[in-house]
């Protein structure tokens, strides 16, 4: 049996390389989240050319041969329709109608079918909207046109649905998770579904499952059947599997983190396009195999993979002659301590181990990894909620784990209590990862050169995104206050997708106005108030409405309110330092939860809020500031302390800044820190610190 070979790699895009269409032998058709749509033609070697240019991240792709036309769709809720042959500044034609991102197009020469986030698939025929497909609760993530009028799509509702022009005629149900791609079998006889439940379920259009394919480790974002009949899928781990009679034949491994879209040459070549922005092409036909020195590169890149020993059971370790004895399945994947020492991971596929990169937290791989624009030692994954993706937690070996931890918890919104779950996590997981130490046994909570942590002049705030989570509250409490209809509600999740921030904040000034339950409206403002250009109107509101004692919630909410104006660099620190503003705020510092439920929370954005205006008093010199944080501390300090150590290691790093100010104050904050009873190592070193000012 031949197997799929490296053909090409195509360094493609700056990011994502989130689609890719292959209309002919010597065409192929990429889209990204650069912005960019390519088209690349073959002629000895692949040409690139930009075909079209958008406004925002294009995460769908389809080609009409009847009219050699190249649809995009994506960010900006368009579908641009440009010429093949040509590089469009202004698209021929725009289809315009979704309201959200357009993340899946389908054609076939007559019509075209898009779906979106906007829960909704379209149908168009000439250029103009012909049915709007409605019945999904979620995302539509992938459409496909079976002829005769009839439709099929999938959603992040988990389901599977059979169109009628625009009636709903059958449902399909099977996935545990978001339902992600759509292939059609042969000769109509059924379909093939992909989902972030691992799974690949083959069915006819009566329902009846025919097969499950199961062996991808992660979510599956694409699948396609190639003109042989084979099935071959992609997706989060990295790899792309070709199935035969319900068995995988062959797993390719690529040295990236998603491949997120495939598609077949009509010669049965298969194209990918992955997260690190490259598209590459396999083949089976040796006359198109790569060189040697290209397929050796492939090979080395893939093998130089850091991989995350959470996806291991390293007690299940091999030694290194387990690699003389075949595999037990195509795609199985051991770990193998290396003569070195090192373990890493190997994969049984075309009849041969192959290694497929290097587990992370046994050895000492340099292999960096890149999160959110910066470069990691690592990057580990979170499972927080069952049935949730992971959370990303980045951790650099050289760092304390205690800030890591912090950064973590705050960016996800997450309860401070569990700062020393975390940073028992990151301990576990870097166990022997030491830098420029000869000892492999070093502690990894010593900072031998640590930076000194007062005083501490930088702003802290709460700017999780939870959009989701708040339309969510919004759509909920609304039924009971019903101030917004069903077309407003969409104009809000448009929004929040758009960040048309004075959009929500009319939303949120109604909410504030006229809800019982207000909390929606403060949340929606704590997540935009640091970006907008100058200050809402409805500030006031938030301040005569938040700063009471009343409703725990509220309170925590405002105080990040607060908290995030700190961080607005137009116009934000100038007004919340306000000597008026700023006494009025620390006035309404207390722990008016004692110890229920709400009392983390509150206890942490009432410190956070003191600790910016100890952070602008040192910055700036601020006597008065530093008098009024001062009191705060002196009277409520320990207080608020007692519910959370996270607000307890804040409230220290402002008697730091205190003390920086005010060498007076040495003896109030050396009252303060006898009350102090968390044994962290953090404390000790922020007290060592203030001891040294």
């Amino acid at each position: 049996m031949s197997v799929f070979k490296l053909s090409a790699t195509l360094n493609a895009h700056s990011a994502d390389v989130r689609a890719v269409v292959a209309p002919f032998n010597d065409t192929i058709i990429s889209a990204s989240r650069d912005k960019t749509v390519k088209v690349w033609t073959k002629d000895g070697f692949w040409n690139p050319r930009d075909n079209f240019v958008s406004n925002g991240y294009v995460n769908s792709i389809a080609y009409d041969e009847k009219t050699t036309s190249v649809l995009s769709g994506g960010q900006d809720k368009l579908i641009n329709v440009t010429d093949l042959y040509t590089s469009d500044v202004d698209p021929k034609f725009v289809l315009i109608g979704h309201e959200s991102n357009v993340c899946a197009l389908d054609c076939d020469g007559k019509e075209v079918i898009s779906g979106s986030w906007d829960t909704t698939a379209k149908v168009w025929e000439n250029n103009l909207l012909k049915y709007t497909l409605e019945g999904h609760s979620a995302s539509v993530w992938d459409v496909k046109i079976l002829g005769n009028g009839r439709y099929l799509t999938c959603s992040a509702d988990k389901t599977v649905k059979l169109w009628s022009k625009d009636k709903e005629i059958r449902t399909f149900v099977g996935h545990l998770d978001v339902v992600r791609s759509l292939a059609l079998l042969p000769d109509g006889v059924g379909f093939i579904s992909t989902s972030n439940d691992g799974t690949i379920r083959v069915c006819d259009f009566d329902g009846k499952l025919v097969q499950e394919l199961v062996g991808h480790e992660s979510f599956v974002y694409d699948v396609i059947v190639l003109p042989n009949g084979d099935i071959v899928s992609a997706g989060e781990d990295r790899t792309i599997r070709v199935w035969r009679e319900g068995k995988a034949i062959q797993v390719i491994t690529l040295p990236c983190v998603s491949v997120w879209s495939i598609a077949s040459l009509p010669n049965g070549d298969i194209v990918s396009g992955s997260s690190d922005g490259m598209v590459r092409v396999f083949t089976r036909d040796p006359e198109r195999t790569a060189t040697i020195d290209e397929i050796k590169e492939f090979n080395e890149a893939v093998e130089s993979m850091a991989l995350n020993a959470q996806s291991f059971d390293e007690s299940k370790t091999q030694p290194p002659e387990t690699l003389q004895r075949p595999g037990k399945k195509e795609g199985q994947v051991i770990v193998v301590k290396s003569p070195t020492g090192i373990n890493e991971a190997h994969q049984w596929s075309e009849g041969k181990w192959n290694k497929i990169g290097e587990v992370v937290s046994g050895g000492t791989s340099d292999q960096k990894q890149e999160f959110d624009g910066k470069t990691w030692d690592f990057v580990f994954d979170v499972d927080v909620q069952e049935g949730a993706p992971p959370l990303k937690l980045p951790y650099n070996a050289s760092e304390n784990p205690y800030v890591a931890a912090q950064r973590f918890l705050e960016k996800n919104e997450l309860p401070m209590s569990f700062t020393d779950q975390v940073v028992d996590f990151i301990a576990k997981n870097t166990q022997g990862v030491t830098i420029n130490q000869a000892s492999d046994t070093v502690n990894p909570y010593a900072d031998v050169r640590r930076a000194k942590l007062v005083p501490h002049t930088d702003y802290l705030g709460f700017t999780s995104n939870n959009s989701d989570a708040i339309l969510k509250g919004v759509k909920k409490f609304n039924e009971t206050e019903k101030s917004f209809t069903d077309d407003e509600l969409k104009l809000i999740e448009n929004a929040f997708q758009t960040q048309d921030t004075e959009y929500l904040f009319k939303v949120a000034t109604t909410i504030l106005t006229n809800w019982t339950n207000a909390l929606p409206g403060f949340d929606i403002i704590r997540l935009i108030i640091s970006t907008v250009p100058a200050p809402p109107e409805v500030l006031g509101d938030v301040f005569d409405k938040g700063l009471t004692p009343n409703s725990p919630p509220i309170l925590f909410m405002t105080f990040r309110i607060i908290s995030n104006i700190f961080l607005n660099t137009t116009w934000g620190v100038p007004i919340i330092t306000d000597t008026g503003i700023t006494t009025r705020i620390l006035n309404q510092v207390a722990l008016t939860d004692g110890t229920g439920k709400h009392a983390v929370n509150v206890a942490n954005a009432l410190a956070t809020v003191v600790l910016n205006y100890s952070a602008y008093a040192c910055k700036y010199k601020s006597s008065k500031i530093a008098d009024l944080v001062a009191n705060t501390l002196k009277t409520k300090g320990l207080e608020v302390a007692q519910a959370s150590s996270e607000a307890a290691y804040r409230l220290s790093v402002a008697w730091g800044n205190l003390v920086y100010v005010d060498g007076g104050l040495r003896a109030e904050f050396e009252q303060f820190k006898k009350g102090i009873k968390y044994n962290e190592q953090r404390f000790k070193d922020v007290f060592e610190d203030i001891a040294a000012l």
